[in-house]
């Protein structure tokens, strides 16, 4: 449908839903009807941009992101390649009403016929559309290896967060890992503890991965198992381990600190910034002189500003003082578009202690 503002101006056309909290997702600037031809012009022009940047079939990544709904003017579409597998995510109406068709034309253009469906998103729900998820076409069983710059790591397209890995993290790795030789390494929210692979890989002295799903430390046990990596694994609460962790003296020179999202909505702004404050409190007392802090944030409702304020003020209250030494974000195959704050909503700091 066509989109004006209150004064009659016309802004473009866009995905209208009566559900959503987002009552219009503009497509096009333009007057244009969301049918087969404009579908296959935006998919065309989303993987023209990942091509030209090495993204699409890069030689050092079995995986990336294709289609990242806004950013690609293909709202509430996410299409991920992992080797000769697609994920593909419907999160809004209007796609879920053309998805054969989508389909049909990603299988077409990409030449990968096998697929994964991963439509259970919780954002579903506000649009009436039901949480599922399957293998429309293949045969598939968890986990599917992914090698991502020399290291290899579990990818479970079914039952994996997002859709099988962190692929916004992906050059991340590689920034923070460069620093890993001869550290010792504390990686927080670990997840299936990727940072901690890369680290152990790039030569640390040692590292400890720090995660509450049993899950998915089972996942990061066999990738270290598959690669010879020694990390030590513990299952537990990060804000008791943290606690812990400061009562015995420990020190690390290389601490990840990559919570999830403490916030879904603006309301719940105050309390996430207290939980995220006592986490920086506690991890910053647990750096070195001279370690290095990578501390990421993956809401959209802090600014990096507000993220520097952040780490700036439990510095202080942690007796130290920080260098920032370079921001961090999202990886490539993620576009952020000025004009859609919220595409850009992974946003980091590499901070070291004077």
């Amino acid at each position: 449908m066509e989109a004006r503002s209150a004064r009659g101006d016309r802004i473009g056309c866009g995905i209208w839903s009566s559900r959503s909290q987002i009552a219009i997702r503009l497509y096009s600037r333009r007057e244009e009807v969301l049918d087969s031809p404009l579908l296959s012009r935006l998919l065309d022009e989303a993987f023209a941009y990942r091509n030209a940047l090495g993204l699409l079939k890069p030689q050092d990544r079995d995986a990336a992101r294709l289609v990242w709904s806004e950013s690609d003017g293909l709202p509430g579409l996410i299409v991920d390649r992992y080797q000769d597998w697609l994920v593909v995510q419907f999160l809004t109406a209007g796609m879920e009403r053309r998805s054969r068709e989508i389909l049909s034309l990603i299988q077409e253009k990409t030449g990968l016929c096998r697929v994964v469906l991963r439509n259970d998103a919780p954002v579903r729900l506000q649009e009436n559309l039901p949480l599922e998820k399957k293998i429309l076409s293949g045969s598939y069983s968890d986990p599917l290896w992914i090698l991502e710059n020399g290291v290899a790591l579990p990818a479970r397209l079914l039952e994996g967060q997002k859709t099988g890995l962190y692929l916004d993290q992906s050059a991340n790795y590689r920034e923070v890992s460069a620093l890993a030789s001869g550290r010792r390494v504390l990686d927080l929210f670990c997840y299936q503890g990727a940072f901690s692979l890369f680290c152990s890989a790039a030569g640390a002295l040692s590292c400890t991965a720090v995660d509450q799903s049993a899950a998915a430390l089972r996942s990061g046990r066999a990738a270290a198992e598959r690669t010879g990596a020694a990390i030590e694994w513990m299952e537990e609460n990060v804000f008791n381990w943290l606690r812990k962790a400061q009562q015995a003296k420990e020190q690390y020179d290389l601490i990840v600190l990559d919570p999830p999202s403490f916030t879904k909505t603006k309301a719940q702004r105050a309390a996430a910034l207290r939980g995220y404050h006592e986490l920086h409190l506690r991890a910053l007392r647990l750096l070195a002189p001279g370690g290095r802090l990578a501390s990421f944030c993956c809401s959209h409702h802090f600014g990096l500003g507000e993220w520097k304020e952040l780490i700036g003020r439990a510095s202080w209250e942690a007796n130290g003082t920080l260098r920032l030494r370079k921001t961090l974000g999202q990886s490539l195959d993620h576009p952020i578009l000025p004009t859609i704050p919220e595409t850009e909503y992974l946003k980091g700091c590499l901070v070291e202690r004077v």
